[in-house]
Formats: C-alpha cells, structure tokens, sequence
C-alpha cells in the first residue's frame, strides 16, 4: 500500500514534461528559414532541428513522436523522412523549388514562400492563393478566397451553432450578401463567411460569441488580405489587386 502510495504521489509533485508539437507545424518554420536564408538545403535543415527542442524531445521520449528507440541511426532515418515530406508539402505549395545537385538537396524560396512568411501564414494558405488567384478576380472571389484561407480552420462551431450559422446565411442573402451553401453550415469558413458578411452588412448577430467570433476572424482578416494584394500585384493583375483592396478597406 505504501508503494502504491508513493507511486501515485509521483504523479502529483512530479510534473510531467512538455512534449514538443513542431512536428505538427513543421512546414511553417523551415518555410521561414527557407525564406529568410538560414537554411538553403535538406541537411541545412537537419542541423537546424538539432538545435531545437523538438529534437530533444526525441531522444529523451522517442515512442511518444512514433520511433522505437533512441538509436543515432533510428532518429537520422525518422528525421530525414520527415524533412522530405516536409519540403515536397511546402514545394507543392509554390513556397519553395527544390533542386539536385550531386549528392546535395539545395532549397530555394519562391515568392509565395516569403509572402506566407512575411505575413506569418500558413503554407497552405499561400497553395491556396496559387489555386485561386487570378487575372481577374471579382470581390466576391477576394472575399471568399478570405474566409477559405487556412488561418480560419480553428475557428469554433459549437454545438447546434450550424442551425444559427444557417439562419444567418439565410438572413446575409435575404439583404443582398453573396451567395453561400447552407449544407457546409457545419464548416468553420462558412462561418467566417457569413459572419462577416453580416459585418459588413450591420446585420444583428444570433449571440454574444458570435461577437467575440467576429473579432477574431477581423483581426486575422488583414495580413491575409494583404498577402492576397502581393500576390495580385506581384503577377501585374491590377483588377484584381484593387478588388482585394477594396475588400480590405471594406473590413
């Protein structure tokens, strides 16, 4: 009973350590060194984790990041899989173009990469702007190409909130707003969309956490936006690149 006693005390005055979520996130930060010059090849990149706590964490907790022992070469082969993934994510994304040389996998930033760093966004933010982005985009396309960026993912659709999300929909079209699908109600971009529609539109809200919603998807909305106008007027679409203006100025 005693053992069992001290076992459990453990637990209560021995804190558990802080694992680390870079993995999770992976493609953000090497996009940023990519971006800035820090690292300009996969083994730049390799080395550039070993200084992070990510990789301690490794070493010390291996099966809870997926690896069976702590073994030098276990964690080389782990790391160097991951790195890969990582740069064909963000090389799909238009972030970066990657090269062979010799024995050597040399990195280089492409204009969406350092807009997506420059503005803090997420990778795939900057794929969706390749995706979307156009000669001759209409507001309605600047706008809804916002409220689909990755930056919104997170944003919370409480319980039964897809029924209020709808019901603002319906009251958005009524006075005018864009169109939307009320079947994706349940979707968190399709509630940054109606919710700032109804923004834009001075329409009442169905409750006070959809004030503090709209903030949020406020706050966010402008580095978005302005990484949208670099990417417009980095390609000379002057439409298009006034249109994200104006929604901008509108918000």
């Amino acid at each position: 009973a005693e053992a069992k006693k001290s076992f459990y005390k453990k637990f209560l005055y021995e804190p558990f350590p802080v694992e680390s979520s870079l993995a999770d996130v992976l493609q953000d930060h090497v996009n940023a060194e990519i971006a800035s010059g820090t690292v300009s090849s996969k083994q730049d990149v390799m080395e550039w984790i070993g200084w992070t706590y990510f990789y301690r964490r490794i070493t010390q907790n291996p099966t809870y990041y997926g690896l069976e022992t702590a073994d030098k070469e276990d964690v080389q082969s782990f790391l160097s899989d991951l790195i890969e993934d990582t740069l064909e994510d963000l090389q799909d994304a238009g972030c970066v173009s990657i090269a062979t040389c010799g024995k050597e996998t040399e990195v280089r930033p492409e204009f969406l990469g350092k807009v997506a760093s420059f503005y803090y966004l997420h990778y795939k933010t900057a794929a969706l702007f390749a995706e979307r982005c156009h000669q001759k985009m209409a507001v309605q396309e600047c706008f809804e190409a916002l409220c689909d960026a990755s930056e919104y993912d997170e944003m919370p659709v409480r319980h039964n909130e897809e029924l209020l999300n709808a019901d603002l929909a319906s009251q958005v079209m009524e006075h005018g707003g864009f169109a939307v699908d009320t079947r994706n109600a349940e979707d968190p971009h399709f509630k940054v969309n109606v919710m700032l529609q109804a923004y834009l539109g001075r329409l009442p809200l169905p409750i006070s956490d959809y004030a503090l919603d709209t903030k949020s998807a406020l706050d966010q909305s402008v580095r978005i936006i302005q990484a949208m106008v670099d990417v417009c007027s980095n390609e000379g679409w002057l439409g298009s690149t006034l249109n994200c203006v104006l929604v901008l100025q509108m918000l």
